[in-house]
């Protein structure tokens, strides 16, 4: 199925499912609200007269009216699903971004039908997508402040790898391959990789042709604005001898000097061959020692079909300029091949929620959602001897968001970070898997733009 014909069908799909519950509801006038304004204001506190009074505000497009009466009804009802959906579709309208995830982190770890944990999901990717391109603004328009701090050292930022050969059918491994270095590195223990996505979102800003992703200079200002000490650039060629061949440099952030290099060539069968060599070669001159275990995880292969991978490719390439029904096609395309590729298949997911989220209206996650279960009382209650329960997970996440989570308004994405090539060692959580990322969430200082890639 063509990548159209792909994305006329789910919308058609979710459009019907839409017009089935009622649709979008229907539109608000000023009057409307005035009348229900002055019916709160004999009775402030009334909860049902608050949710009604938000879903008009969220009509007219006033949001922190909404975020306010939002705050009135679940300080009543914590439980209440409909405003809980509400307060995540005002806080992504605000550009809190941080706190649209948390309330829907909470949503999500209950229990609710596969339509709307479709829904949470793709919402959180399609909000993740808008912060992403808000924190790279935010980096550019403070980047002499970030270029006077020293960037870590053991942070390291992989560039898209360039194409530099003539048969256009390998261009998508640019992002392929650098998706496989950046988990490559993320094995060791002293490194800590930024996010190949946020890197993206960062160089789509800057506008930054192919050539440069091989420039020294290029590179080192990448690497201070994303904080990162090093910074991986890296092309590759069809050669005559060899076939196939990959040449990488890590160059130092602070002055563009190359920190260490790595080359490799063989048949493009071998492709995972000569990246693993590449960046063996990258470690070993940047006089990093690997333990036994790094060097045997460095070594595992995402999929052992080098077409498979290729499709894996084009599904990143797709999805970097927002194309998901483009890359849902790719990525599912990958997994026939190889239906043991377990990134392949998330990325599909992921992707596949995101084209059922930017088909249906906004409102109807808030239209089908369960309330979590939880009372005024278990809001503020203490978990049982066995453990925190749903509720009880889903109010202190709630809590949280409602405290204001991101008053600055652009996500730091709470330092959540995950694979971006192999699955998890570990089952991943119903929240994180609902926030797109792979395991437990790591906090780091408020203001910082380094996101750190957490390890399998």
């Amino acid at each position: 199925m063509r990548v159209a014909q792909l994305r006329l069908t789910m919308a058609v799909a979710l459009a019907g499912a839409a017009c089935a519950r009622g649709g979008a509801p229907a539109p608000v006038s000023a009057a409307d609200v005035a009348a229900l304004e002055a019916r709160r204001a004999a009775r402030p506190d009334d909860p049902d007269l608050n949710l009604r009074l938000a879903r008009a505000y969220y009509g007219t497009k006033r949001w922190a009216d909404a975020r306010a009466a939002l705050g009135t009804v679940l300080r009543a009802r914590p439980g209440d699903g409909e405003a809980q959906a509400y307060l995540a579709l005002t806080y992504e309208e605000l550009a809190h971004f941080d706190s649209a995830r948390a309330v829907y982190a909470g949503l999500a770890a209950t229990k609710q039908s596969d339509d709307v944990e479709r829904l949470i999901r793709g919402r959180v990717v399609l909000l993740e997508r808008r912060a992403l391109q808000a924190a790279a603004r935010q980096a550019l328009a403070r980047e002499a402040q970030l270029a006077a701090t020293p960037p870590d050292p053991n942070t390291v930022a992989v560039m898209p790898f360039r194409y530099t050969g003539r048969d256009s059918t390998l261009r998508p491994l640019e992002r392929g391959l650098a998706a496989l270095v950046v988990t490559d590195l993320s094995r060791i223990g002293r490194l800590r990789l930024v996010e190949r996505e946020r890197l993206q979102a960062l160089l789509d800003e800057l506008q930054l042709a192919a050539a440069g992703r091989v420039d020294p200079a290029s590179g080192a200002r990448s690497g201070r604005l994303m904080g990162a000490g090093q910074v991986v650039q890296g092309q590759f060629r069809e050669v005559p001898t060899a076939n196939f061949r990959i040449d990488a440099t890590a160059v130092r952030a602070n002055d563009g000097g190359v920190a260490a290099t790595g080359s490799s060539s063989d048949q493009l069968r071998q492709l995972f061959d000569i990246e693993k060599a590449v960046v063996l070669q990258l470690v070993q001159r940047m006089g990093i020692t690997l333990t036994p275990a790094e060097r045997l995880a460095i070594e595992e292969r995402p999929t052992r079909d080098v077409q498979a991978f290729l499709l894996y490719s084009r599904g990143l390439e797709a999805r970097d300029r927002g194309d998901f029904a483009g890359a849902a096609q790719a990525f599912q395309a990958a997994v026939r091949r190889d239906p043991g590729f377990q990134a392949a298949a998330q990325q599909a997911t992921a992707s596949e929620a995101a084209v059922s989220a930017a088909a249906a209206p906004a409102t109807a996650l808030a239209t089908d959602v369960r309330g979590t279960g939880t009372t005024t009382a278990d809001a503020g209650s203490t978990a049982p001897a066995g453990g925190r329960g749903a509720g009880d997970e889903a109010g202190t996440t709630l809590r949280t968001a409602m405290d204001g989570a991101v008053p600055s308004g652009v996500s730091q994405l709470d330092a959540t970070t995950r694979s971006t090539t192999t699955e998890p060692t570990t089952a991943p959580n119903r929240l994180s898997e609902a926030a797109g990322n792979d395991g437990p969430t790591r906090a780091v200082p408020r203001g910082s733009l380094t996101i750190i890639i957490r390890k399998p």
